[in-house]
This record gives structure tokens, C-alpha cells and sequence, in this order.
């Protein structure tokens, strides 16, 4: 085989090992992620549901209440054409809302891809890099030349790289886990207070908390003759309101088990990838300087 078809030869296993590397890592980490979420930080799973979407009236100018979403029904219905037009567009946002996946669908389909990834992964990346290692074996008892330079340079190359790339994922889970601890456990005082819930809207000047539009419509259903299938779509959203609100408040609530189960499995990962690939430069580093004169 001539220099050049060994160089471009070196090239494409070691690239292919280092992409199929990167796909074990990140498949690695979100499994570990699972189990820290089930075994440990139990809490710190993230919901992709929101509350549903509340009613919101369209404006009336004569209105007094400062209130815009509330429903009257004394002595009659102040349901104009409009608000019946805005109820039906709601509703339909409520049942779009109830097809969105829940936390656990989410976290399944996550696992399922990041096994995925992994089985796939791990075959391609064995046979490349023992492939890769095994023709390094073979030059290296070959005389010098610039085919074995190249080889030996591709090598290190790889090598420093993913050994970098396990420092940087060292010092970022690390800060990260270090910094979440510190906030959650000792300056407790420089937690955020952002993402917090918004209890109530501002319309042009005029305020609606996000349940009083179902609330007053319910109180009023008769009068204002709407239809048993609404009355029960809006039963049902109190229901979904106080049970998203409770998730996303304990989601706030356990933060630092979300950040944890998401930095600490890089921290694990990084270490023996990281160790494993600096033992291997050490030990070549070793050999060599032994056998020069």
C-alpha cells in the first residue's frame, strides 16, 4: 500500500472512531441521566407540559371590572358573540394542549433513542479503532518513513483530542455541580427567582388570573347556555390546571435535581474517558523516550 493510501486509510478510521466515540459519550450520559433521575434525584425530571392554555374574553369597553376575563351572569349572560368565538377557539387550544406528550412519554422515547444510538454506535467504533490500532502495530515495526510519521502523528492526534475533550467536559460538570451545591446548600441567597409562575395577565390596563375565565364561565354555564360537552371540557381543565401547576412548582421547588442529574453523569463519563486515553499518551510517551539515544 503506498504512503498516501495509508495516510488517507489512517484518516477515515480515526475520524470515523472519533464521530462514533462522541455518539457512545453522549448516549452514555443520557442513560446514566435516566437512572440518576429514577435511583436518586428522583425529582428532577423535567415535564415538556405547561399549564393549559387559559381563557381569555375578548375586551369590553363598557366594562367597569377591572377584571377582563370574568364571566356575569347576573341578572343575565354577559356573553357577547365575540366571547363565544374566543370559547371555541379555546377549546380547541385545550384539546390540542391534552395531545402533547407527558414527562414520561418524553423520557421513554429519549431512552429508547439513546440506546439506539448506542447499539449502533459501539460496533462501528470497535471495529475502527482496534482496525486503526492494529495497522499502527503493524508500521510500527516497519522502518521509518513518512507513512509511519503520519500514522504516529494521526494517532496523537487522536488521542489529545478526546483526552481534551474529557478535561473540558471535567471542569464544566464539575463547576456546574459545584456551583449548584454552593446555591442549594450554602448561599442560598443567589437562587434565581426567574421562570417563577405569573399568577395573573395584564390586558390593555385590566388583569385576568389564568382561572377565572373557566371559573366565572362554569359558575354561569346555564345561563349562558353552553353545552354539556364544554361544561365537561371545563370540569376537566380545572383539573389539568391544578395538577400542571403542582408539577411545575415542584420542578421549581427541585431544581438543583435537574442540574445535578444532568452534570453529574459528564463528571462520571469524563473521568475514565479521559484516564484511559491519558494512560495510553503517558505509556507511548514512555516508550518512546526510552528508546531514543
Amino acid at each position: 500500500m503506498s504512503e498516501q493510501s495509508s495516510t488517507v486509510r489512517n484518516i477515515y478510521f480515526y475520524l470515523v472512531s472519533l464521530v462514533a466515540l462522541g455518539f457512545i459519550v453522549g448516549s452514555s450520559v443520557y442513560l446514566l441521566n435516566y437512572v440518576a433521575k429514577v435511583t436518586v434525584f428522583t425529582q428532577g425530571e423535567v415535564s415538556g407540559r405547561y399549564t393549559p392554555p387559559p381563557l381569555v374574553l375578548s375586551p369590553k369597553t363598557e366594562a367597569t371590572d377591572a377584571s377582563l376575563s370574568k364571566v356575569s351572569c347576573t341578572p343575565d349572560c354577559t356573553l357577547t358573540e365575540n366571547d363565544r368565538t374566543s370559547i371555541n377557539d379555546w377549546e380547541a387550544q385545550y384539546k390540542t394542549w391534552q395531545t402533547q406528550p407527558t414527562t414520561s412519554t418524553n423520557t421513554q422515547r429519549g431512552l429508547v433513542n439513546a440506546l439506539s444510538f448506542l447499539i449502533v454506535a459501539l460496533p462501528i467504533f470497535f471495529f475502527h479503532f482496534r482496525t486503526a490500532q492494529r495497522d499502527y502495530r503493524k508500521e510500527s515495526g516497519q522502518p521509518a518513513g513518512a507513512g509511519k510519521h503520519s500514522s504516529f502523528t494521526l494517532r496523537s492526534v487522536y488521542f489529545y483530542f478526546v483526552a481534551l475533550a474529557a478535561v473540558v467536559m471535567f471542569i464544566i460538570s464539575a463547576g456546574v455541580s459545584v456551583n449548584t451545591a454552593l446555591k442549594t446548600w450554602v448561599i442560598k441567597d443567589t437562587a434565581s427567582d426567574l421562570n417563577q409562575p405569573i399568577a395573573a395577565k395584564s390586558i390593555d390596563g385590566r388583569t385576568t388570573s389564568e382561572t377565572e375565565g373557566v371559573e366565572t364561565l362554569l359558575a354561569c354555564a346555564d345561563k349562558c347556555n353552553i353545552s354539556a360537552e364544554q361544561k365537561t371540557l371545563l370540569t376537566q381543565w380545572q383539573q389539568d390546571y391544578t395538577s400542571a401547576k403542582a408539577e411545575i412548582d415542584a420542578q421549581q421547588s427541585h431544581g438543583w435535581q435537574r442540574t445535578m442529574a444532568s452534570s453529574l453523569p459528564f463528571l462520571l463519563v469524563s473521568i475514565p474517558l479521559f484516564w484511559l486515553h491519558w494512560t495510553v499518551i503517558q505509556r507511548e510517551r514512555t516508550k518512546t523516550t526510552r528508546s531514543s539515544p
